[in-house]
C-alpha cells in the first residue's frame, strides 16, 4: 500500500505536469478518484483510481452569476465575513449544488469554486423574499451597482388591517 499524498502532487507525478497545473484540473473538476469527482488538490489519495477527464482544460474558469430565490429570514445584505451574517441563516449557504436547478440549461457544471468565489451585488432585507444574485463575474457587478438606481424592480407588501391615508405612498 502506498503512503496517502496530496491529490495535486499524484496527479502531476502520472501527468508529468507541474504542481500547479495538476490544482488547474483539480479544481476545474476535471479530475475523478475511484469515480467521485474531487476539486480540492491537497485531498489525499493512496493506491486509488485517478483519471483525468477527456475534455479537461487548463484555461480560466468562467465566471458565473447565479441567481437565487432568498427565502424570507436569510440575510442577504452583510458582507461575507460579517459577525452578523456568519452568526444566523446567509443566503450564501443556500449556494450548493443540490440546489442546482434540474433544468438549467447553460452547460456550465456546479462547481464549489463558483460558489466560493462568488459576491452578492443585490442585497434584500432578512424579512423580504425574491430574487439575489451573485456573482464572480466583475461586469456583471459593475453593471448591477451602477444600475441599482435605474432598475426596476417590483415590491409585495402584505399588510394586516387598514390602511390608512397616505400610508402607501410612505411604503
Amino acid at each position: 500500500m502506498t503512503e496517502p499524498v496530496r491529490l495535486a502532487k499524484r496527479l502531476a507525478e502520472i501527468l508529468a505536469c507541474s504542481r500547479r497545473e495538476a490544482e488547474q484540473y483539480i479544481e476545474g473538476g476535471f479530475v475523478t478518484v475511484d469515480g467521485v469527482v474531487v476539486e480540492e488538490p491537497q485531498f489525499r489519495v493512496g493506491s486509488q483510481s485517478i483519471v483525468l477527464s477527456p475534455d479537461a482544460s487548463l484555461l480560466a474558469l468562467t465566471p458565473v452569476t447565479i441567481l437565487l430565490h432568498k427565502p424570507a429570514g436569510y440575510e442577504a445584505s452583510d458582507p461575507p465575513g460579517d459577525s452578523n451574517a456568519s452568526a444566523g441563516k446567509t443566503a450564501a449557504r443556500l449556494l450548493t449544488a443540490a440546489n442546482h436547478a434540474p433544468d438549467d440549461r447553460s452547460g456550465i457544471r456546479p462547481l464549489k469554486k463558483h460558489f466560493t468565489a462568488s459576491e452578492l451585488v443585490t442585497p434584500l432585507a432578512t424579512a423580504a423574499s425574491g430574487l439575489v444574485v451573485f456573482t464572480g463575474d466583475w461586469r456583471v457587478a459593475r453593471k448591477l451597482r451602477e444600475d441599482a438606481r435605474v432598475l426596476e424592480h417590483e415590491v409585495v407588501v402584505e399588510v394586516s388591517g387598514e390602511i390608512k391615508p397616505g400610508g402607501l405612498e410612505r411604503l
